[in-house]
């Protein structure tokens, strides 16, 4: 009887034991998050589609010394072009998840012309859809369309026909050319009267800006200046339907990217000044502001004033397809 309380008790002992592994494996292990993230870029902005599961927290690093919290879908913006690494991290009760993706941004120069690869260049030519900053002002009013705000059809308002196509090639290496198709241009009125022949006007509009015909140089370039201050010496005429003597103004705008024409390139319009600041830009739609004179002043008398600019036009521009 000794014997079999024992054996009893051995197998009492085995059962527990086996039992309690049974019980113990059964416990169900929390899975680690799981985590797709899809890039989309546009200009840029990265659009980010992204989706978790079992996760508690996220954390995003874009590459570009920014970090943010943001569940799931969200956009980031860069400030400059360049290749960057994006990291999301999503942890959960089961431990973390690591995804990265590996992301290329466009430089300006890049969208401007297409990159290097890009053999014949690339070709904007002037949108029939403007944007919200796209009108008329001057200098002094720091790139604000006070005059006339964004119009429905910026050709229209300058007296323009439509079937104004011309188109503006810019290639990596700094070459650009122009096509102007009907052989016309856009011009200011003081340009056209000290520059032009009076007789090449085609059309003409109470604001100053005309259209003539007018060689296009085979030799202009381009060049590119980013985050940098622009210095423009110019004019003000307070009334501009009364001429009067010019009040001369050194306008600075701060920290902008700007397009710089040299042996006679120009965008937009044939004038004295030949910077285009880079308003807004994506691969497909790039928004410029110019400077252009309609101020005559008396050429003899007021000091060159007459040869400065007085007025600024935003215009956008599609990339054609």
């Amino acid at each position: 009887m000794q014997y079999n309380g024992k054996l009893t008790g051995v197998l009492g002992l085995g059962l527990i034991l086996l039992l309690g592994i049974n019980f113990s494996g059964c416990e169900e292990k929390i899975p680690l998050p799981t985590l797709d993230i899809f890039i989309t870029i546009n200009g840029f902005t990265v659009e980010i589609a992204a989706e978790a599961t079992n996760a508690n927290t996220w954390h995003w690093d874009y590459g570009d010394g920014t970090v943010a919290d943001s569940v799931g879908s969200h956009m980031h913006t860069y400030e400059a072009g360049g290749d960057y690494t994006i990291t999301c991290t999503v942890t959960g009760d089961g431990g973390e998840t690591i995804k990265t993706e590996e992301v290329h941004i466009a430089t300006i120069k890049e969208m401007i012309s297409g990159g290097a690869e890009a053999v014949n260049g690339k070709t904007w030519v002037l949108s029939r859809t403007p944007g919200a900053n796209d009108g008329v002002g001057h200098v002094k009013t720091d790139l604000a369309p006070s005059v006339f705000p964004a119009v429905t059809n910026m050709l229209e308002f300058i007296g323009v026909p439509d079937e104004y196509d011309n188109e503006y090639t810019f290639f990596f290496d700094g070459s650009y050319s122009v096509d102007s198709k009907n052989g016309n241009i856009l011009a200011s009125w003081v340009y056209s009267n000290i520059m032009i022949d009076q007789t090449d006007w085609v059309t003409t509009t109470s604001y100053g800006i005309f259209q003539v015909a007018h060689p296009v140089p085979e030799s202009a370039t381009w060049s590119l200046v980013e985050n940098n201050d622009l210095i423009i010496e110019s004019t003000y005429d307070a009334d501009i339907d009364y001429p009067q003597p010019g009040v001369p103004e050194t306008v600075t705008f701060e920290n902008v990217d700007y397009i710089t024409f040299d042996g006679g390139g120009f965008i937009a319009m044939k004038d004295f000044t030949s910077k285009a600041i880079v308003r807004e830009i994506s691969p497909d739609r790039m928004t410029l502001t110019i400077f252009f004179n309609s101020y005559w002043g008396d050429p003899e008398n007021d000091g060159g004033l007459n040869m400065r600019p007085c007025f600024i036009m935003t215009l956008s521009y599609d990339a054609k397809e």
